[in-house]
């Protein structure tokens, strides 16, 4: 599927950082993080507020990390902020378990892990992401970081993350993606019937399959056959809208809380 490129001006000055947590966003959709970080756009959801409910637990125990120092002392900081020049890009963490002048971070996050290829736990990649952004700022402010902690509050579960070259080379390949994104101001595509846009909290805003029906057409390698008979040109495959948002907001949850009762749905009905 190919894009009609649209560019905006936008309606602020970007930041002098890219935050980490806007490098998670660009991981998870390019389109999210464009709305969020470059127009300024948000709305509230379930999660973004429960979210914000654990953070600010956190952020309420906020120290000051020392410098780096080979002596072997054990300190745990707590919302530590540190940015990097080369990169412009800054971090505030949750966690950072300090041990001489090796420094661990832990992010807390709301959901639950993924299962790898090989069975076990993983990370998600937009949160191994953010993560990496850390071990990378960390780094850069004379710290020694070599793994980091991925904490899941809904499963509670640590997910252990290895920084090894090549996870260290892709982030930084995202943050300067992100940035020339955000500088282009070009509106990224939504994407392709992701179920990620079902939980998303700016699918009222970003309307990815109406935007795709309405400026979208099916590529195809060769030209030609785009012509029929006399010219005209092929009709692009109709493709339905899913229902991402309620069309009356205005109607009551049902909620069953009886034991033994069952919900089910037949086409449209419950």
């Amino acid at each position: 599927m190919g894009a009609l490129p649209v560019r905006i001006e936008s309606k602020r000055e970007l930041p002098d950082y890219l935050p980490a947590r806007m490098v998670n966003e660009f991981t998870y959709c390019p389109r999210l993080f464009f709305y969020e970080w470059v127009e300024g756009l948000f709305a509230e959801s379930v999660d973004t507020i429960e979210g914000a409910i654990q953070h600010k637990r956190v952020d309420a125990k906020a120290s000051a990390l020392p410098a780096a120092a080979d002596d072997g002392a054990e300190i745990h900081g707590r919302s530590v902020t540190l940015s990097s020049e080369r990169l412009r890009v800054i971090a505030k963490m949750d966690v950072v378990e300090l041990s001489g002048d090796t420094a661990t971070p832990v992010d807390y996050k709301h959901g639950s892990p993924r299962e790898g290829t090989d069975g076990e736990l993983a990370a998600w990649p937009a949160d191994q992401a953010q993560l990496a952004v850390q071990a990378i700022v960390l780094r850069e402010n004379g710290y020694r970081c070599d793994e980091g902690v991925v904490y899941y509050k809904k499963t509670q579960q640590r997910v252990r993350i290895v920084f090894n070259a090549a996870v260290i080379a892709e982030t930084e390949g995202l943050i300067r993606e992100a940035w020339k994104t955000a500088e282009e101001g070009l509106i990224p595509p939504p994407l392709d019937d992701s179920p990620k846009c079902v939980g998303c909290s700016l699918v009222g805003i970003c309307l990815p399959d109406e935007t795709r029906v309405s400026g979208f057409e099916e590529a195809v390698e060769d030209p030609r056959q785009l012509m029929l008979f006399d010219g005209a040109r092929r009709k692009p495959v109709k493709r339905e809208v899913r229902a991402l948002m309620t069309p009356r907001s205005e109607l009551k949850p049902l909620c069953v809380n009886t034991q033994g009762m069952r919900l089910g749905k037949s086409g449209a009905v419950l």
